[in-house]
């Protein structure tokens, strides 16, 4: 199980208050070599 990628899919978005969180959290996994995917909104501020 060592050789497959760590894999994480984000979904958070409407608010700062879930999106800040989850920005967070992947910025800090993918510092330590995870994969991550994001997925929100294209309307709101998470599209930025």
């Amino acid at each position: 199980m060592s050789g497959k990628p760590k894999r994480l899919m984000v979904m958070a978005g409407g608010t700062g208050g879930h999106v800040f969180p989850g920005l967070a959290v992947a910025h800090h996994l993918m510092a330590q070599g995870w994969q991550v995917r994001w997925l929100g909104t294209a309307d709101r501020m998470e599209a930025d």
